[in-house]
């Protein structure tokens, strides 16, 4: 299946102590998870039609290593299946060519339209 990667460089602003998941200057799990879906998102933009975009539904991550502020992160992501319009992905996440983060990552292809209509109708 296709192979998907894009870098990233881990700013203060990313470290558990910063945004309050921890109290490390570190790379923080729940950024860690925010690139993983900006990376399986922006592969899958490119194959949407202009009226689609993707949302996450599921993700299950390991978060193996810490990462320091100014490491370079590079997330790759393979698309595994496919079930109609939800499509699984498996990631690895590498800083220096050491695994930081595996897991899996599911994305729902939806209509931008009629998904914001639903969110505007309900109460």
């Amino acid at each position: 299946m296709e192979e998907f990667s894009k870098g990233f460089v881990v700013e203060a602003k990313d470290t558990a102590k910063e945004i309050g998941s921890g109290d490390l200057d570190v790379l923080a799990t729940p950024v860690l998870i925010a690139m993983v879906e900006n990376t399986a998102k922006e592969y899958l933009h490119k194959h949407l039609a202009p009226e689609e975009t993707s949302v996450g539904t599921v993700i299950e991550a390991k978060h193996l290593r810490p990462s320091k502020v100014g490491a370079t992160i590079n997330v790759k992501v393979k698309v595994d299946s496919q079930e109609k319009t939800k499509i699984n992905f498996s990631f690895e996440v590498l800083d220096n060519d050491q695994t930081v983060a595996t897991g899996t990552h599911q994305r729902a292809v939806i209509l931008t339209d009629v998904f914001l209509n639903k969110l505007a109708n309900t109460k």
